[in-house]
């Protein structure tokens, strides 16, 4: 019987020391992910500002590339956003496995989503763009002559990931849950 109270103590003591080590890296994954926040939300306020200036200055080719920024780094800076809302909860709370970040991963796995439609949409509709400004007569996405579809299938990957890591974390969450209320 000692010696179970024994094997549970320090059982105690290694889940303890592990959540630590797991806190350290999230701290610092968060703090990464946040640089790359304020640096998406940077980058996209300047790209969209300037391609809107030169709409103004009757640069009306501009104005659809700029729409296409603004919704492209919204998306990313959303996904950024609960990334690290993410890495905060483990480090606030210590409890990786929530129904909350389940939903995270969710939000994550639909913008994900969205940036492959957006991407989809864009290069099938825009293939040819007329642009005498830059001293071109025709700019052609990827050197093909014909209407191209580019299909984003690494960002279409990381969509059905994160979506499978929000069933598994709300799955986690569940029986957790349950464990939490047989013991």
């Amino acid at each position: 019987m000692k010696l179970d109270a024994i094997e549970f103590e320090n059982g105690k003591k290694e889940l303890a020391l592990a959540l630590s080590n797991a806190k350290k890296a999230c701290r610092l994954i968060r703090n990464v992910v946040t640089g790359l926040l304020a640096l998406a939300i940077i980058s996209c306020a300047v790209l969209t500002i300037g391609m809107l200036l030169e709409v103004d200055k009757g640069g009306a080719c501009f104005f659809i590339p700029a729409m296409y920024v603004l919704v492209y780094g919204g998306l990313v800076v959303l996904m950024l956003y609960k990334l690290m809302q993410v890495f905060a909860e483990i480090v606030q709370a210590g409890d990786p496995f929530s129904e909350k970040q389940g939903e995270r991963f969710r939000v994550i796995a639909f913008a994900a989503l969205m940036i492959v439609l957006l991407e989809l949409v864009f290069a099938a509709g825009f293939s040819y763009l007329v642009v005498p400004e830059w001293g071109y007569g025709v700019i052609v996405h990827d050197g093909f002559d014909g209407p191209t579809i580019n299909l984003n299938v690494g960002m279409l990957v990381f969509s059905a990931i994160m979506y499978s890591l929000s069933a598994i974390f709300r799955y986690a969450a569940l029986l957790q849950q349950l464990s939490d209320e047989t013991v």
